[in-house]
């Protein structure tokens, strides 16, 4: 009984030191400057490794940056034929590019940043694991795609598993995509309005 709990501590053990390993080795981009990734980015790839794919239809990510270094990011996306908003919080780490998201106990590395373009975000979670392609526009080069092509298969992903998101091309969710969109271009003109007239706002 004794050497068969010896084995399993061992074991797991062995599991804890590979997953940490595997953190460890994920690329960070150099200098990370957080303040530069603020505004709207466009999600345009994804792949997941021991990780189930989210009911939702992905529009786009408002990043704010905190002056802490911390990130606050406004999700935009279709659940259930509707436009939803969340707000998730980013907590900046010790080390310039890593955060951690105290909601999921997710751990976020930058592994490659062109502020005026694109950026590329690595997440895991215990034994899952998923990374992302955003750019500033809704379309990316091809040295941008096979980047992340090349990302993704040193980082041990399925590259055959890479999704790329392609919203306006799919009829379905067009009319819902217009919808939301409209409707969050007259909040914030509401928005601005109501500063103008009235500071409190």
């Amino acid at each position: 009984m004794m050497k068969a709990t010896l084995l399993i501590i061992l074991l797991a053990s062995i599991c804890l030191l590979h997953a940490r390993a595997d953190i460890t080795d994920v690329p960070v981009h150099p200098d990370f400057d957080a303040q530069k990734l603020a505004g709207t980015w466009y999600p345009i790839a994804v792949v997941l490794k021991n990780r189930e794919p989210v009911d939702t239809i992905p529009l786009d990510d408002v990043i704010e940056p905190s002056a802490e270094g911390d990130l606050v990011l406004k999700l935009r996306y279709i659940k259930d034929g509707k436009c939803q908003v969340t707000d998730v919080e980013v907590m900046h780490t010790d080390q310039p590019g890593v955060f951690t998201v105290p909601a999921t106990s997710e751990t976020v590395h930058m592994v490659d940043v062109d502020y005026e373009s694109y950026h590329i975000v690595h997440v895991v979670v215990n034994d899952s694991y998923s990374m992302y392609l955003l750019s500033r526009t809704r379309e990316v080069s091809d040295d941008v795609k096979k980047n992340f092509k090349a990302l993704a298969e040193t980082l041990e992903f399925d590259v055959d598993q890479i999704t790329y998101e392609n919203l306006a091309g799919n009829s379905e969710f067009g009319r819902v995509f217009e919808e939301c969109t409209t409707s969050i271009i007259s909040i914030i003109v509401l928005q601005m309005t109501l500063t103008a007239l009235c500071p409190i706002f």
